[in-house]
């Protein structure tokens, strides 16, 4: 397949974050018609409906960005050429595969706009690009990079996507005054955060804001890995150990070493799933220091 074609019709199956919505933008930069799916882990097995009924015959080839297709993948490459550009260490076992790049490196924003660049200077939108891969590598060193996620999350993706489209971060008077009473509604809910204890240091807690925040606060209490629910979904960070392991042992989620994704299915029992992550975080610490 030649990518190096503007006019290619481009059915873009992306990780419904900042890093997948903000490569969805880098795509959109240079093919004219990019019809965009956003994807969870929960959502993943919904694919193939939607295609069949919204979007058969609308497309020329399919890129997925940060975002391995497990499940579909064999379905895509039926419906038109699949390229994959991912990051996550849970799926580098693909990277060999046909028309799959995973690149632990960078962010899936990243990759796009590296593999974008190739046949566009996009350089107007290195700024945005900087920032999400700040933000979703886990290096944040660029104090711009929680704010854009915080907002991406209150605003939403559609509007994310019209407000970044070319790449502008210059922030309006309004868009400043966010930030600002933002840093106030934080205070004011993780002084009624109710979390529990788990073992090696951690902590659990419930909440649909301010997951990064909470936890930076978390830390200087002394907590060492944390387990957040928000809503249908489970994260985990921790510095000190892979979690992909976790992942690996209890047969679901995903993601990078230190941060990684769990769904929360109808038919998952909630405290028995949590219970079996403490014990696999537990069981790694113990073999770390055996």
């Amino acid at each position: 397949m030649n990518y190096n074609n503007p006019n290619l019709r481009i059915l873009n199956i992306y990780h419904a974050d900042m890093d997948g919505v903000t490569s969805h933008i880098v795509l959109k930069n240079f093919y004219k018609t990019v019809i965009g799916i956003p994807v969870t882990y929960n959502t993943e097995w919904t694919l193939k409906n939607e295609i069949l009924t919204n979007y058969k015959d609308k497309f020329d080839c399919i890129i997925c960005t940060d975002f391995y297709p497990e499940q579909t993948i064999g379905f895509l490459k039926e419906q038109a050429v699949t390229l994959v550009l991912d990051h996550h260490e849970s799926v580098e076992q693909y990277n060999n595969d046909i028309d799959v790049i995973i690149n632990t490196a960078y962010s899936g924003t990243k990759l796009a706009y590296n593999f974008i660049s190739k046949f566009k200077d996009i350089k107007y939108l290195n700024d945005l690009v900087t920032i999400v891969n700040d933000w979703d590598m886990f290096i944040l060193k660029d104090k711009r990079s929680t704010y854009f996620n915080n907002m991406f999350w209150e605003m939403g993706m559609k509007w994310f996507t019209r407000r970044f489209i070319k790449g502008n971060i210059t922030l309006y008077p309004e868009e400043k005054q966010y930030f600002i009473d933002a840093q106030k509604e934080f205070k004011d809910m993780y002084e009624s955060l109710v979390i529990s204890d788990l073992a090696r240091n951690g902590v659990y807690f419930e909440t649909s804001r301010f997951h990064h925040e909470c936890m930076e606060e978390l830390k200087k209490e002394g907590y060492k890995w944390f387990l957040v629910r928000n809503k249908n979904n489970l994260s985990i960070r921790c510095d000190d150990i892979d979690l992909t392991f976790v992942c690996k042992k209890i047969g679901k989620g995903g993601g990078h070493p230190h941060a990684v994704g769990i769904p929360i299915s109808k038919t998952d029992n909630v405290p028995e799933l949590i219970q079996k992550i403490e014990q696999e975080v537990d069981f790694y610490y113990m073999n770390m220091t055996d």
